[in-house]
């Protein structure tokens, strides 16, 4: 492998698979920073201090969460933006704020607001788009996600934030919808405004998925192959909330998981093999040397019909 080859190369001429990529992540806050991001992006900031360790403090609370910082265009005046968002499997919801300085983030008490129901006052529509432009962190990211990010502030219906690191810079440029925790990855200016189209229409746009962020990993990869294998039989399950998980295996060389499918009346158990060592690819442009990772090879998909009020001792989807 040439040295000077970037990371998304590396991935893509290794024909490193998109599913099953993405982290779990059940809450996500999105806060507003005009100015030039650093690598560290937060640290190096110049938010005060003391709202850094406030969302540090809602991060450790809230378990599985991400904080993206956000922006549209630099050293922009007005009010801060600041988004809460909870990526349920049915339910995601968005709440939004707004400040006119970091410090008010403070006497938000964000924790408190959602334990005792009183965010649901801040509840927001909006079908935001965050794209990673975080070029500080990685090449790719900035190269690749700008270009993204430009197109798809021309899709009416959509919300578009450019973005700090979500991850998985190989698979740029990235783009996550929410609420509903949709990554997708090697999204290019002529194909992003189909894809946002096509998530506006509730379905998903299989080609460039690689998870929603409500699924563990196995179940990320069963989600994909459980709408491809479906849609190559003629059974078009692209719809969003069409599927349901039940259950879910993940063992070092195999994976199950089961979904329920309510149109079809069917329980699909989706079952896939594990490559631990498949390929190497360089998973960030920086990297001396590529490594090693992991790639799901579909195996079967064997349906069933559900029992009434069947019990399931499936794992905890939020653990």
């Amino acid at each position: 492998m040439p040295e000077n080859i970037c990371c998304k190369d590396s991935s893509s001429d290794a024909k490193e698979h998109l599913y099953g990529t993405v982290p779990k992540v059940d809450h996500w806050l999105l806060l507003e920073y005009p100015e030039h991001w650093e690598k560290d992006s937060l640290d190096k900031s110049t938010i005060p201090e003391e709202v850094k360790e406030e969302l540090n403090k809602c991060l450790k609370s809230l378990g599985n969460s991400r904080l993206q910082l956000i922006q549209r265009e630099l050293h922009k005046e007005g009010k801060i933006n600041f988004y809460y968002i909870n990526s349920t499997e049915f339910e995601p919801k968005t709440y939004h704020f707004q400040f006119d300085k970091y410090e008010e983030l403070l006497e938000l008490d964000l924790i408190n607001l959602i334990e005792n129901g009183e965010i649901n006052n801040s509840e927001t529509d909006e079908k935001i788009a965050i794209v990673c432009t975080h070029g500080a962190h990685d090449t790719c990211c900035g190269k690749y996600g700008v270009p993204v990010y430009n197109e798809l502030t021309k899709v009416e219906g959509i919300s578009a934030w450019r973005t700090t690191h979500v991850g998985s810079h190989r698979f740029s440029a990235n783009v996550v919808m929410l609420p509903e925790g949709i990554y997708y990855g090697r999204v290019s200016p002529e194909n992003v405004a189909e894809i946002a189209c096509i998530h506006l229409k509730g379905e998903i746009a299989l080609n460039n998925f690689r998870g929603r962020c409500c699924f563990r990993q196995a179940a990320q990869v069963s989600d994909y192959f459980l709408r491809k294998q479906l849609g190559e039989n003629g059974l078009q399950v692209n719809g969003i909330y069409e599927i349901e998980w039940v259950y879910e295996k993940d063992r070092y060389e195999y994976t199950s998981v089961e979904f329920l499918v309510d149109k079809l009346n069917l329980v699909y158990s989706v079952n896939s093999m594990v490559l631990n060592s498949a390929i190497k690819v360089r998973t960030s442009c920086t990297d001396s040397e590529p490594v090693s990772m992991p790639q799901f090879y579909f195996y079967s998909i064997v349906p069933y019909t559900p029992e009434p009020a069947e019990e399931q001792n499936g794992l905890e989807k939020n653990s």
